[in-house]
């Protein structure tokens, strides 16, 4: 029996249930960086408008693969017919978790910038940097995961779709009010 599974009577397999762990540890760390963003971006102290950049920034990862995510599938679903819905949620989970990491990993050198620099132009630039690094990586664990699934995933697909996805990540951080 798998650890994440439901059991029915009879010992078969009823539901199979993701784990919500890497979905979790993908908003907090992406929240994380939020917080810490609003630091180097303002040079303010703490205040309830860090808390909003700390909700907002996990918000506009959701909606960026809520918008990317269903046109990249309708593509897909005539040329890949092996692929399903539920590989390519799986593979934008896998996706959150590794932005989350790789934003949550950056935030000490972006708080260590921001306090021992806090009119120091390059925090704003290394934001901006340190969030284009994670967004290329979770990108490419997206491809990878998706060529787990048996998808093929070609270069100029998959730089066509990174494109697209960083994109609207900017756009709705934008819409936000988030900036670097």
């Amino acid at each position: 029996m798998q650890p994440s599974s439901l059991t029915a009577l009879g010992g078969a397999h009823a539901l199979a249930l993701p784990s919500v762990r890497p979905l979790a540890i993908g908003l907090g760390g992406i929240a994380l960086f939020g917080f810490a963003l609003r630091t180097a971006v303002t040079h303010e102290g703490f205040s309830a408008a860090h808390l909003g950049w700390a909700f907002a920034l996990p918000a506009v990862s959701l909606m960026a693969w809520a918008l990317c995510l269903p046109a990249l599938y309708i593509l897909w679903a005539t040329r890949q017919p092996g692929l399903g819905a539920a590989h390519c949620a799986q593979a934008a989970l896998e996706a959150l978790h590794t932005l989350g990491l790789c934003l949550a990993s950056t935030t000490p050198i972006l708080w260590f910038f921001a306090a021992t620099a806090p009119e120091s132009s390059i925090a704003s630039p290394l934001a901006f940097l340190f969030t284009l690094l994670a967004l290329v990586a979770s990108g490419h664990t997206f491809s990878l995961a998706l060529q787990r699934y048996g998808a093929s995933f070609a270069g100029y697909t998959r730089v066509a779709f990174l494109a697209l996805h960083a994109i609207t990540f900017t756009q709705c951080a934008r819409g936000t009010g988030l900036y670097w």
